[in-house]
């Protein structure tokens, strides 16, 4: 799970605890809370992006993984070898195609000699350049993403552990008590207005008198939603219910992307021009090179977690799970109840949410 932690807290969490389906607005745009008690959103969960590290009985580790990878190195490649194409092969071709009309009568391969010696020193800085900066990014991300810790859900003591960039002390966050979102915002461009979709969670760090902030940009709140829901559904129901560990990339994607290919073709779904294009495409990319940088990147940035919460994290004898609080279990039957009678989460929040927060005023 690509994510940003921040400290910046537009959404005043700290000295206003939100409750679930209250909205709330701040500077660019719209925050819509689906915790403290984390109850049912009505959305089927989903793992977009493969951020679920590890699912077991006992927990679940929300990260990033190196889903992309390969692509972003391709890209990089992609990016300098076109650079060389063009200089030594397109640009000099097209420049001999002018011999037809040239007034010195010069031939095609003298021009194409001509030019192509002017492209090799053009493609030779341009590709380095490109080449440089590919390894840049490729480098930056993946150890901006080592020094991220996943998080981990346990739901056997209904307790989430979250790790603030380059610390090892663990926050430890009752799992009813956690704030989770997912924010609209809207900015003015020069095509016209756009809206950025962001999936939030927070953490209370009492020792230090602050909240963590996690952020992740996800493509439409579909995306926001199933994620939360699917880590909901994991500590409320089990592993069997949410989507299973994500796939890592490597050299076994290129296989089995190859045979997938080939498999197509067999069955007349892709064309003998489309397979010769994706072997161009590889071998332009350097073939498999960018999926061992994929296992570079999976074996590099995969922070483990420290002993600091090696027993935390152990299995507990079933009778010493903890249990839905009385509160969470009235909450989520009510609104499985609206659901069925063909409620949505918003609907069934704004016709109840000044109800709640009267309740909450009378027990406080």
């Amino acid at each position: 799970m690509p994510s940003k932690p921040t400290q910046h807290d537009e959404l005043n969490l700290k000295h206003q605890r939100p409750i679930a389906g209250e909205s709330r607005r701040f500077i660019t745009g719209e925050a819509v809370f689906f915790s403290p008690l984390p109850v049912p959103i009505g959305q089927t969960p989903m793992d977009l992006g493969g951020s679920f590290l590890d699912v077991n009985d006992t927990y679940l580790d929300v990260g990033s993984s190196n889903i992309n990878k390969a692509f972003q190195t391709r890209v990089m490649i992609a990016s300098g070898m076109l650079i060389l194409i063009v200089s030594l092969i397109v640009g000099p071709f097209l420049a001999g195609l002018m011999s037809f009309g040239d007034p010195y009568g010069r031939t095609f391969t003298q021009i194409f000699i001509e030019f192509f010696s002017s492209g090799v020193a053009i493609g030779a800085w341009g590709s380095a350049g490109a080449g440089l900066l590919g390894l840049y990014v490729v480098i930056s991300t993946t150890r901006t993403k080592a020094r991220t810790r996943p998080i981990r859900f346990n739901r056997q003591r209904r307790e989430v552990c979250f790790f603030a960039v380059g610390s090892d002390a663990p926050v430890i966050q009752p799992w009813e008590e956690m704030v989770s979102w997912l924010s609209v915002s809207t900015g003015v461009t020069g095509v016209g207005v756009m809206s950025t979709y962001t999936f939030g969670m927070a953490f209370d760090d009492p020792k230090a008198d602050t909240v963590h902030f996690v952020n992740q940009g996800v493509m439409t709140p579909t995306h926001g939603l199933g994620k939360w829901e699917a880590i909901r559904v994991y500590m409320e129901k089990g592993p069997q219910y949410c989507p299973s560990k994500a796939a890592h990339e490597g050299r076994h994607t290129f296989d089995k992307e190859q045979a997938d290919m080939l498999e197509e073709y067999q069955h007349n779904e892709r064309s003998a021009l489309g397979v010769g294009w994706w072997y161009l495409t590889h071998i332009i990319t350097w073939w498999r090179f960018p999926y061992w940088v994929a296992e570079w990147d999976h074996r590099f940035s995969m922070k483990s977690l420290p002993n600091s919460i090696a027993e935390w994290s152990k299995p507990l004898p079933s009778e010493q799970w903890a249990k839905p609080s009385p509160a969470l279990k009235e909450q989520s039957a009510k609104i499985e109840k609206a659901f069925a009678q063909g409620q949505d989460f918003m609907k069934y929040f704004n016709a109840n949410l000044n109800e709640t927060k009267a309740e909450e005023s009378e027990n406080s």
